[in-house]
C-alpha cells in the first residue's frame, strides 16, 4: 500500500512540474506576442546594393510555447527562399532561446533573445559554436504600437582572424495582426 501512495505521489509530482514548466513557458513566450502577424520587411546589406524583401508570419505553435517566425523572400539577385525562427522561453536558463533554419544555407543558428520591454528592444546574441567560427549580434527596436520595427545587425563568420562580415539594416511594417 506504501509503495503505490509513494509511486503515486512520484507520478504526480512529476505532472505538476511538467505542468508547471509548460504553463510557465506558455505565460514568458506571451511577453513577445507582439511578433504575432503579418509583416512586410526589407533588408539591406550596408555595403552593397544587395536587398531582400519577405513577408514573414508569425504564429505561436505547440501549444503556445514556441512563436514560428516564417518568411518567404526574394533577393535583389531573384533568388527566392523560404526560412524560419522558433523562438521558445527555456525556463531552466531563463531565456528566450532562437533557432534559424534556412532553405538556402545548411547551418542552423542558435541565439540568445534578451526582451527589454521599457525600451523596446529585443537582442540577439549567438550562442558559441565549437565547431565553426560565427557571431551574431543586433538589435531590433520596435514603435510605441509595436506596428514597425527596425533591426540593424552584423554577422562575422568564417575565419576568426579575418571574418567575413555582414552588415545588414531590416526594416519591418506589420500588415495583419
Amino acid at each position: 500500500m506504501k509503495n503505490k501512495l509513494n509511486k503515486r505521489a512520484i507520478i504526480f509530482s512529476a505532472l505538476l512540474l511538467l505542468v508547471t514548466d509548460i504553463y510557465s513557458q506558455q505565460n514568458k513566450i506571451k511577453d513577445l506576442r507582439f511578433l504575432i502577424g503579418t509583416w512586410e520587411v526589407r533588408e539591406n546589406n550596408k555595403e552593397t546594393e544587395w536587398w531582400e524583401k519577405c513577408i514573414r508570419t508569425g504564429q505561436f505553435i505547440l501549444d503556445s510555447t514556441y512563436i514560428q517566425m516564417e518568411s518567404t523572400a526574394i533577393t535583389s539577385t531573384g533568388k527566392q527562399r523560404v526560412y524560419r525562427f522558433l523562438i521558445h522561453y527555456n525556463s531552466e536558463d531563463q531565456q528566450f532561446e532562437m533557432v534559424s533554419i534556412y532553405s538556402n544555407w545548411p547551418k542552423v543558428q542558435f541565439d540568445i533573445l534578451t526582451w527589454n520591454s521599457k525600451k523596446r528592444i529585443l537582442t540577439i546574441k549567438n550562442k558559441n559554436e565549437v565547431n565553426e567560427y560565427h557571431e551574431r549580434f543586433g538589435e531590433i527596436v520596435f514603435n510605441e504600437n509595436f506596428n514597425e520595427y527596425i533591426w540593424v545587425g552584423e554577422n562575422k563568420y568564417g575565419d576568426s582572424n579575418k571574418p567575413s562580415v555582414w552588415k545588414y539594416e531590416e526594416k519591418g511594417i506589420r500588415i495583419k495582426k
